[in-house]
């Protein structure tokens, strides 16, 4: 579903992974365990006008594992459905890596989250406002 995907690294060695591919921006956690914790307001509208997500998202360093820094992370966003009658209810996805105990797995799936929560040894975590059923139409959270 994305085409490129560039990273900024900022000064700390955390970055914000932009992707652009007609899906919008996407964020993405990398850092090492000495990085502050981050976050703030982030939102995402659907191009067909049928839902936005509006609240926020923070992160913060958990442990090491593998060689790849692990996060802690909660989120708690409104979500509005302007086309609730189309049988496509509005829904947040997400996409990630999670630490197993033994080692990480990211199938590269979307998995249906709740508005808000929280996870832990996670990382590469993006957030998109989707319509059920309809993935080519997903927005990144940004």
């Amino acid at each position: 579903m994305i085409d490129k995907e560039f990273v900024v690294a900022s000064r700390i060695s955390r970055t914000i992974a932009v992707a652009a591919a007609g899906v919008g921006l996407v964020l993405s956690l990398v850092g090492s365990a000495q990085a502050a914790p981050g976050g703030g307001h982030y939102s995402a509208h659907l191009d067909n006008d049928c839902g936005d997500a509006s609240g926020t998202y923070h992160w913060k360093d958990s442990t090491v594992y593998n060689g790849k820094p692990s996060f802690k992370i909660d989120w708690d966003f409104d979500l509005s459905d302007t086309c609730s009658t189309n049988t496509h209810p509005v829904s947040l996805y997400r996409k990630y890596s999670r630490w197993t105990g033994s080692s990480w797995i990211n199938d590269g799936k979307f998995h249906k989250i709740a508005a808000s929560g929280r996870e832990s040894n996670v990382a590469d975590v993006r957030i998109f406002l989707c319509e059920v059923g309809l993935p080519a139409g997903c927005k990144a959270i940004s």
